[in-house]
């Protein structure tokens, strides 16, 4: 902490939340050292999709990134385009050419599902 009392983040934490927040995300901050990190549980980020059908490798990719999160209080929250994903039946339409591997859209959200991910519409 610093002599005002608000918390400061090292090089390395700034790194991955801009890092995050660069690639149009969204990530919430998770400020202070691993001593620090320690004493508060629900430390965790959060991921935005705001592209829906019509745009599925940045569906995919935003939630290929949440699957890939440490464990913590992460939320994916889908919003504008994002929410037609949360039809019944239309996320497992969702495919991309650069994430074959991975399925579909409805698989992704499943998988977060299991790992305890929050999804908020």
């Amino acid at each position: 902490m610093n002599a005002e009392g608000s918390q400061s983040l090292s090089r390395a934490e700034f790194l991955r939340v801009s890092t995050l927040g660069a690639a149009g995300l969204g990530a919430a901050a998770a400020a202070g050292s691993a001593a620090h990190a320690a004493s508060q549980p629900s430390r965790g980020y959060v991921v935005a999709v705001t592209h829906g059908p019509s745009d599925a490798t940045r569906v995919m990719l935003a939630l290929f990134t949440a699957t890939r999160l440490p464990a913590g209080d992460n939320h994916v929250w889908f919003a504008i385009d994002g929410g037609q994903l949360c039809k019944k039946g239309d996320a497992e339409k969702v495919t991309s050419p650069l994430f074959v591997k991975q399925g579909n859209a409805g698989k992704l959200i499943d998988e977060l599902r299991a790992k305890g991910t929050k999804i908020h519409i």
